[in-house]
């Protein structure tokens, strides 16, 4: 790919930071990044691409769109087996229900792709079925899960459906158990993504050491008593293939050159629709991980003739080499880094106090693209009061892209603070005069001292009153001696 100009750059950034997430939730419309660093675009109608190391969305096209599967059905066939089968080295049965459907007359279920497996071969194991169904995309092989792990291909169906409704899809429907064309057998890109993530993080040894082959040797049947070999139809871990991409493990391919339709019960052999690629897969590579699902893709031209180039691995091949030149881990927070101060109330000797994160946070972005593009949203923190213990939460920073929420971690005080001793005590003074029992003391002291107050003035009063009666009487009687004398 030819290197583009500083503006087309900036343009492409601009672009991203219109789409970017941290969580797994699709975009409306497909953004024009990878359409303006390609000088191209996506050939698949349906993509969803998510670095599952953070789970970033870097690609979404009609995510949500109706689209068939094709084989990577069969990502689904294996999950169901993995959820139900307790042996995988138990032997499996191979009845002629397992091959029936591909001879019945339905052209879409006819020359399909099949693992050379024998009717009522007695030799086969819930391991080889699965290698069989995933590396040469056998049908028949699907079926046989289908009929030993469900006890008929029908009541299978029932639990992938069920299986699709647990893990949360919503726009998936499987009426059969290998990916060939029904009216009604549909998913999305975004619920693939939900299969095959459920898959991987739930059955990593299983399921990874099944998809990831390149090749498998079988046991030996009526046609290859000796064994036979099978392999991996994913050309990007080919790598004499012209689609070989370092890093890839698997997972699923699938096609359907073209299709018919019933027209009065009857199939209609004149007339067909061109069918389509879909290709999920993983690739791994300087310690970055990414999961691809593409649906749609093209298998004829325009004029009906057939594409010369598989285009469900030329998306992908681009998608990865693009992906993983163009993103990196880039450091937004480390731990206890100090972001603000909060002011502290009655602190001796301080009055505000360092707020630091808990944690460290990175999160994927374009190498041109810097740390300052998050968006740090501060908390507003009131006023602190002292004492305050060192690690205290007192909020959280957002970390925001294009206004999406990336992250929250928790901002702690740094330190703690004591208390000024003068305040302290002053409080405690106060405390103390204002607890009910100190007040109901002192009011009753109060009522005391005015009582013996009242008291003494009531006693004194009368003491001075009987005084000067006494001093009166004395005077009057003083006073009628003298007058007797007189007379």
């Amino acid at each position: 790919m030819r290197k583009i100009k500083i503006l087309t750059i900036i343009c492409s950034i601009l672009c991203l930071f219109s789409s970017f997430s941290l969580n797994t939730t699709a975009f409306a419309d497909f953004q024009t990044l990878f359409e303006i660093y390609n000088d191209g675009e996506l050939y698949s109608e349906g993509a969803y691409m998510v670095n599952l190391d953070s789970d970033t969305v870097i690609v979404s096209k009609n995510a949500d769109k109706k689209l068939y599967p094709c084989s990577t059905t069969k990502i689904m066939t294996v999950l169901v087996a993995l959820e139900n089968v307790k042996d995988f080295n138990a032997k499996v049965e191979v009845p002629y229900v397992c091959f029936d459907e591909f001879f019945l007359g339905n052209p879409n279920y006819s020359g399909v792709s099949n693992a050379e497996i024998a009717p009522l071969q007695d030799n086969l194991t819930y391991w080889d079925c699965l290698y069989a169904i995933m590396l040469p995309s056998g049908c028949e092989a699907s079926n046989i899960i289908a009929y030993n792990v469900g006890g008929s291909i029908e009541n299978f169906i029932v639990m992938m459906n069920d299986t699709a409704k647990k893990i949360g899809c919503k726009n998936t429907h499987f009426e059969n158990a290998h990916g060939l064309f029904s009216e009604n057998h549909y998913t999305t890109a975004y619920d693939m993504y939900l299969i095959t993530r459920y898959a991987i993080d739930n059955y990593p040894e299983g399921f990874m050491r099944v998809c990831s082959a390149t090749e498998y040797e079988m046991p030996g049947n009526k046609y290859h008593p000796e064994g036979y070999s099978i392999t991996n139809t994913n050309q990007l871990m080919t790598s004499s293939s012209p689609y070989y991409c370092e890093g890839v493990k698997g997972i699923k391919t699938g096609s359907i050159d073209k299709y018919y339709h019933k027209i009065d019960g009857k199939w209609n052999l004149k007339e067909f629709d061109y069918g389509s690629r879909a290709l999920v897969s993983v690739a791994e590579r300087n310690g970055y991980k990414y999961l691809v699902v593409t649906l749609g893709a093209p298998y004829f031209n325009e004029d009906g003739t057939r594409t010369e180039t598989n285009l469900s691995f030329t998306d992908h091949k681009n998608l990865y080499e693009w992906a993983f030149s163009e993103f990196e881990y880039t450091q937004i927070i480390v731990k206890n880094q100090e972001l603000m101060r909060a002011k502290v109330e009655k602190g001796e000797d301080i009055d505000s106090v360092g707020l630091v994160t808990t944690g460290a946070f990175s999160t994927l972005l374009p190498k041109s693209a810097s740390e300052s593009a998050v968006q740090k949203v501060l908390p507003n923190v009131d006023p602190l009061v002292a004492p305050v213990e060192a690690g205290k939460v007192v909020g959280e920073l957002e970390l925001r892209l294009n206004g999406e929420t990336l992250a929250k971690i928790p901002l702690v005080t740094n330190r703690s603070v004591a208390m000024d001793p003068v305040i302290y005590y002053r409080e405690k003074i106060s405390e103390f005069f204002h607890k009910p029992i100190v007040i109901a003391a002192i009011a009753i002291v109060i009522v005391l001292i005015v009582g013996l107050t009242a008291a003494s003035i009531v006693t004194r009063n009368h003491r001075r009153k009987t005084a000067e009666f006494q001093r009166r009487r004395k005077m009057k009687m003083s006073t009628g001696r003298n007058n007797y004398r007189r007379r």
